[in-house]
């Protein structure tokens, strides 16, 4: 005997081309009604993929006078996900990515080796050339007394410093021994792997946000179960910080993904249901204390003392580059003059290079010149450049939270709607400008038809209309509908 097929037994795919088929026919817009006249196809399998189709085609939804829903693609159809366009976007986002993967390693990688190579090595040149100056001063006219005399200074100076170390040492107490180890290794802990601590200083941290689509969903759900089921697009706005035109295409994204539907009271109020959200098992509060405002992007997790050390740090590769290239271009110049204590450096570590190399100057004017003064102004341009970049992305999350707050408040007291006092909100959504808050409700109270009020707020009565319509539509929910009931099998038993 042949098994009959269910009705919510079919290909996704091709229900969802039938029904953009039938919308490309009646001219982007269609009832549900019209979809399943025009194509023969289940309703249940219509009202399952019309989500679908919306979210994919970025559909909007228009209520006639009878309180029917029309589904409208004034874009036309083009996929969001599907096709050549999205493919190629997808694919150059995804080798971008790998791209700047490689080209950031290796630039960390050379900023490692730049920053601190080219600092040790400027240091030691000094360092060594103070000493060969020293010795040579402190030599007698003999040449060969010049030597053992240069020789003897630094071996002096060494043990010197070797003593003072040891009986600094030796003479201390074991309890100070013990303190100053356990203070060493405390700062060993806290203190973030050098590499780390620079490359934050130069790209900055990661995304704060990059999970807030996941933590905003979870926020969504508990704010259905709270409600009911039901929701406004308000309500959504006042979730995601959307503006009208925007909350109206990406909610078919939460349509589709969660199982809801689109309707229509019978007072003409557009509303979203959610049945399937309440159906639960534990009676819990997940993600109702999720806040669902963005974190500000912090410019770097050191401390602002370590990022100064890292900007003196590349200042003296700078300082020695500019004075190592200066020399080498002035190398005429500087040649008929006696040698000079700023010169000094120069001819030192051109004697050395002259035992390794057959040009030292070259090796001077380029890797001790050019190189570092290039790196130091893409060590110090990079964050600035990022600093800008920062502050901007900030401002628009801290738009975006605000009205967020806004959307929240219209919603809780449509009848008297305030700009947001930006004294009492928290920094993640305190934007820079003063008159952000009023343009925000002031746009609002465009798209519900707002009244200026003398006291300086707003009415929004079409919001006050839509809240106390879906009110009523809430009470009509019983709990006891969407109760799981006892457990009638359990596989485990």
């Amino acid at each position: 005997m042949k098994k009959e097929a269910s009705v919510l037994d079919y290909d996704a795919v091709a229900i969802r081309e039938k029904i953009v088929g039938a919308f490309k026919k009646r001219g982007g817009e269609a009832a549900p009604a019209d979809v399943v006249a025009f194509t023969g196809l289940p309703k249940p399998q219509v009202d399952a993929e019309l989500p679908a189709v919306a979210d994919e085609y970025s559909g909007r939804l228009k209520v006639t006078d009878s309180g029917e829903i029309l589904y409208s693609f004034p874009d036309g159809f083009h996929s969001r996900y599907r096709g050549f366009g999205p493919a190629f976007k997808r694919s150059l986002r995804a080798f971008t990515r790998a791209l700047t993967a490689i080209g950031v390693f290796l630039f960390k990688a050379w900023i490692m080796v730049m920053l601190v190579g080219y600092f040790v090595l400027f240091i030691a040149l000094a360092v060594l050339a103070v000493l060969a100056s020293v010795a040579a001063s402190a030599s007698d006219k003999n040449g060969r007394s010049r030597s053992r005399g240069g020789a003897s200074l630094v071996t002096g100076l060494l043990d010197l410093f070797i003593r003072i170390w040891f009986y600094n040492e030796v003479f201390k107490s074991p309890g100070q021994r013990g303190y100053e180890s356990a203070a060493r290794a405390r700062k060993r802990e806290n203190r973030r792997p050098l590499h780390k601590a620079i490359f934050s200083f130069v790209f900055g941290e990661p995304d704060p946000n990059a999970n807030h689509d996941a933590l905003q969903k979870r926020a969504f759900v508990a704010l259905v179960r709270e409600h009911k089921g039901i929701v406004l697009l308000e309500d959504f706005m006042g979730l995601t910080g959307f503006g009208p035109a925007e909350a109206d295409v990406e909610i078919n994204r939460y349509l589709y993904e969660f199982e809801g539907s689109p309707e229509v009271s019978s007072n003409g109020t557009v509303y979203y249901r959610f049945p399937k959200l309440l159906l639960r098992s534990r009676d819990d509060d997940a993600g109702s204390t999720d806040s669902p405002l963005k974190r500000l992007r912090p410019f770097s997790a050191n401390a602002g003392k370590s990022n100064a050390w890292y900007a003196a740090i590349n200042g003296v590769n700078l300082l020695f580059g500019s004075y190592f290239m200066y020399c080498s271009i002035a190398v005429d110049t500087i040649a008929a003059k006696p040698v000079s204590p700023g010169t000094y450096l120069f001819w030192f570590t051109g004697s050395i290079l002259s035992e390794f190399v057959a040009n030292p100057l070259t090796v001077m004017l380029v890797g001790l010149g050019v190189v570092p003064i290039v790196f130091s102004a893409l060590f110090w341009l990079i964050p600035a450049l990022r600093a800008g970049s920062v502050r901007k992305q900030n401002e628009r999350i801290k738009t975006e939270n605000l009205k967020r707050v806004l959307y929240a408040t219209a919603v809780a007291s449509p009848s008297a709607v305030r700009p947001p006092d930006t004294a009492s909100l928290p920094a993640q959504a305190k934007p820079a400008g003063a008159g952000v808050p009023k343009k925000a409700l002031e746009e609002l109270a465009a798209y519900e038809s707002g009244e200026p009020l003398p006291d300086g707020s707003w009415r929004l009565p079409e919001l006050e209309r839509k809240v106390a319509d879906v009110r009523g539509v809430r009470a009509s929910v019983r709990p006891d509908d969407y109760s799981l009931g006892d457990i009638a099998f359990d596989s485990g038993a």
